[in-house]
């Protein structure tokens, strides 16, 4: 387009350049010009949002300055009333507070540039951030949980987060049935559940135990021992929104019944003989098939679960063979002993007494096992060891019974045993192969007081039957007297 007043344009600029002489000829020589105060903006002008729609209480913001004559040197926030704080930042993640009993507010955000010389901006950059309170959720790890039935114990995982952020949770709450709502750690995400009395039936109150600790950290009440349970959790925020209640399917839970446990790691069949041998020996006993449906019916935590188990108990029966479990829950592959191992080692220490009945595969690494059960080792001579239907097992220790096994033991597993413990039986054996070997296929171990806390068969127990009568009387000899102290 064709300007059609040059003249009027052309005066114009004449008056802006004779002002801009005015104004430097009245400068001194060497005079600076005045700082100008620096411009702050935040990225966003405004957040348009209202009700379910507004923000969670976490928010990204992000700001710039800008100084004609200088730099910037850092901001200053404020937030609401509260007082100005220094950043050198241009951006953060704000966890912004909303007042408890509240599901919504408005935060008023500050910020102003301060540059190179201290002067800061005198009109901060301003933003209303409209804010709604989230809910927060819990809930039960379900792999982590026991099957439908478990003795005494409850070992489970669990989960909380707050889509405001879980630094916004405040309070996680458990309840056991109809029982009170109490308040556990929520720092804490492993926790065990046992009775106060074990072996007393009914609604009871339970210890809370968390992660791998041996004391409680204190009781709640409403849990059924020797009945179903339905275990519940809800957690709060900072606003004090509770989330929905997370719920366990039903758990029936075993109550003790007898000073003894017994474990067992075989088929049905074979763990029905254990029973049958047991309860013709002794006057009573709790027994509990890891080896059931699939391997799935062992700990998913052997420690907490197993040794807030077992620590119930004067005395442990552990029978099983050489074969690999999978853990449920981790995956880890081993034998039902190496994932027992620690917990054996600290029954015994603590003045509790085992029995322990297994095989070994050729091959076996025994690092985990090997000192708790005081193996040292097995023979590396080549070829095998039978022990044959017509031999004999004779006891080192008076009053035991020979023993003889119905079958013919093929590969059978003799043992050098540790400087600790003693010789209990050995075995005539029949070399084949050009094996040589220890003759020990068990031991036994005392306490530092001279009590016998130890009993090992590296040959299972149910297979020295021919002589049942004998085998019997073994059962009996253990529990009744060995371990009698």
């Amino acid at each position: 387009m064709i300007n059609s007043h040059p003249q009027i344009t052309s005066s114009k600029t004449i008056i802006i350049c004779l002002v801009l002489l005015l104004f430097i000829a009245s400068c001194k020589e060497g005079e600076s010009l005045p700082n100008s105060a620096p411009e702050t903006q935040i990225s966003i002008e405004s957040i348009n949002l209202s009700g379910n729609n507004r923000l969670n209480s976490t928010v990204n913001l992000t700001w710039f300055g800008t100084d004609i004559d200088g730099y910037i040197q850092f901001y200053e926030i404020r937030i609401g009333d509260k007082d100005w704080f220094k950043t050198q930042t241009q951006d953060s993640i704000f966890l912004f507070d909303i007042e408890p009993n509240q599901d919504s507010t408005d935060i008023d955000f500050y910020v102003r540039a301060v540059d190179n010389e201290g002067v800061k901006d005198p009109t901060p950059a301003y933003l209303k951030v409209p804010l709604k309170n989230s809910t927060p959720e819990v809930y039960f790890e379900e792999a982590s949980l026991p099957l439908d039935t478990t003795n005494l114990v409850i070992t489970f995982r669990y989960m909380a987060s707050d889509p405001d952020g879980d630094e916004t949770l405040k309070k996680c709450f458990i309840r056991a049935n109809e029982g009170s709502w109490s308040e556990i750690d929520l720092n804490q995400k492993l926790v065990s559940l046992l009775p106060v009395n074990p072996s007393e039936s009914g609604v009871g109150d339970a210890k809370v135990y968390y992660g791998l600790e041996k004391e409680s950290s204190h009781t709640i009440d409403g849990f059924n021992n020797g009945g179903e349970n339905i275990i519940q959790l809800r957690v709060e925020d900072i606003a004090n929104t509770s989330s929905n209640i997370d719920s366990t399917p039903p758990i029936f839970v075993w109550s003790q019944t007898s000073d003894l446990l017994v474990i067992g790691g075989h088929n049905n069949r074979i763990d029905k003989e254990y029973q049958t041998l047991v309860n013709n020996n002794y006057t009573s006993a709790d027994f509990i098939n890891y080896a059931k449906n699939g391997g799935l019916n062992q700990p998913r935590f052997w420690n907490p679960d197993f040794r807030l188990l077992s620590e119930q108990y004067d005395k442990v029966f552990f029978h099983t063979d050489e074969g690999n479990f999978s853990n449920p829950l981790t995956g880890a592959d081993g034998k039902l002993l190496d994932f027992a191992a620690p917990i054996i080692q600290g029954l015994i220490d603590n003045q509790k007494k085992v029995l322990v009945s297994t095989a070994f595969a050729t091959g076996t690494n025994i690092d985990i096992i090997g000192g708790v059960l005081s193996i040292d080792s097995f023979t590396s001579s080549r070829g095998q060891a039978f022990f044959e239907n017509d031999s004999f097992a004779k006891s080192k220790v008076d009053g035991f019974p020979d023993l003889q096994p119905t079958n013919f033991l093929l590969a059978i597993d003799p043992f050098y045993y540790s400087q600790e413990a003693e010789a209990l039986y050995e075995a005539h054996l029949t070399p084949n192969g050009g094996w040589t070997g220890p003759k020990t296929i068990a031991i036994q171990r005392r306490s530092t007081e001279g009590d016998v806390n130890l009993v090992l068969f590296t040959v299972e127990l149910h297979k020295l039957d021919k002589l049942s009568s004998n085998q019997n009387q073994l059962i009996s000899k253990i529990f009744n007297e060995t371990f009698n102290w």
